[in-house]
């Protein structure tokens, strides 16, 4: 099972997308959810993150469409994602919206 990170590490994750200002990615290994069509479809670990955007690695041989969700712990909101870029098992997202 994956595990996610906790203390300073979380608040600054937490503090990057809380805000909308320009920051720096942050190296992350929160585990996430990915959603499609309000189905769970994989387990992923988001490997950094920014206010824009997120890394994810996914499990080998996911196939995602251009928009998906993600559910973390280590934010309350679900996250509404578009995939930016696919390199291997891993994927670039912008976030669209928090809900």
């Amino acid at each position: 099972m994956l595990q996610q990170s906790s203390g300073q590490g979380q608040q600054r994750v937490l503090k990057v997308l809380a805000t909308k200002r320009k920051a720096e990615r942050i190296k992350s290994s929160f585990s996430g959810a990915v959603i499609v069509d309000e189905e769970f479809v994989c387990h992923c670990v988001i490997t950094d993150v920014s206010t824009t955007g997120m890394q994810l690695a996914l499990p080998k041989g996911t196939k995602l469409p251009d928009q998906f969700m993600i559910k973390t712990p280590a934010v309350t909101e679900t996250l509404n994602v578009s995939k930016a870029w696919v390199t291997g098992n891993n994927m670039g997202v912008v976030i669209d919206a928090v809900e």
